[in-house]
């Protein structure tokens, strides 16, 4: 055998190991969707769609998730390229619960006039991390703007705004220029030592939080009464060393006037 041979021989057969080894659906069919090759992770993910526990032809097998398949293959008119990419197939989840369907990513690649390539990758956990996550965006704006009276933002290693949002505006009247600047910002200059921002930091580090009330300053110079809580954030991706990411959080709450505040502790001293 020529060395030529064995070169294709072995490239083949790294190929071949490549297919079935990888850890995503891979499909190989000819126009019609007749199905020439499988790996086993393409078995796995296309067996519960199979009929007759056969997957001899792969639009066959999604005619009920994907019934434009078989169309728009016939209808890509170049010899090669992309016919669909990240098609979402939503398959009914099995047992007699409420289970979520588990959804599929299907990519169809034509690879020339005969063949066609399909890679399929199980997307069910990622689609329900990402809704989860649109749901707590959710929630969390609808708390910056349902509550008046508080402001949230996120804060670095050193104690400066890392983000800016509505509540900030609404409670502080800072704007986007805040960004950068410390905590301090909303307080009187009179009210703060110098070292008064690390120690907060210290004391939510050593404490899990720092909580503290009194006098606050707006942007434009008014003094109102408010509590401000330092928490560090958990699992928080910041390194030592660096001090771009958010590392902690800051509630500003607005307590109104300092008279009144003063006047409310005088009550529940009496109280008391």
């Amino acid at each position: 055998m020529s060395r030529e041979a064995n070169d294709f021989g072995a490239e083949h057969e790294a190929l071949i190991q490549f297919l079935y080894l990888a850890p995503v659906g891979l499909v190989q069919t000819n126009a019609q969707g007749d199905v020439t090759m499988l790996n086993p992770v393409a078995a796995q993910l296309l067996m519960p769609l199979s009929q007759d526990g056969g997957l001899d032809n792969l639009f066959t097998a999604l005619e009920k998730v994907a019934p434009e398949l078989r169309a728009r293959t016939a209808q890509h008119g170049e010899p090669y390229g992309k016919i669909c990419d990240g098609l979402h197939l939503y398959l009914e989840a099995g047992g007699s619960g409420k289970r979520a369907p588990q959804i599929l990513a299907l990519t169809l690649l034509k690879l020339d006039p005969e063949r066609v390539m399909a890679v399929i990758d199980d997307i069910t956990e990622q689609v329900r991390r990402e809704r989860r996550l649109r749901q707590n965006d959710a929630w969390l704006n609808a708390i910056l703007t349902g509550v008046q009276d508080y402001a949230l933002v996120s804060l670095d290693l050193q104690g400066r705004l890392c983000d800016w949002n509505a509540s900030v505006k609404r409670v502080t009247g800072f704007g986007p220029d805040a960004i950068g600047r410390p905590f301090t910002i909303f307080y009187p200059p009179d009210a703060v030592a110098p070292e008064y921002r690390q120690d907060r930091l210290r004391e939510a580090d050593a404490s899990g939080w720092s909580l503290d009330e009194g006098r606050r300053q707006r942007a434009d110079g008014a003094v109102f009464w408010g509590s401000t809580l330092v928490a560090p954030l958990p699992e928080c991706e910041t390194l030592p060393g660096e001090a771009d990411g958010a590392a902690y959080c800051l509630i500003l709450r607005d307590l109104g006037k300092p008279q009144d505040a003063i006047a409310r502790h005088q009550e529940n001293a009496h109280a008391a």
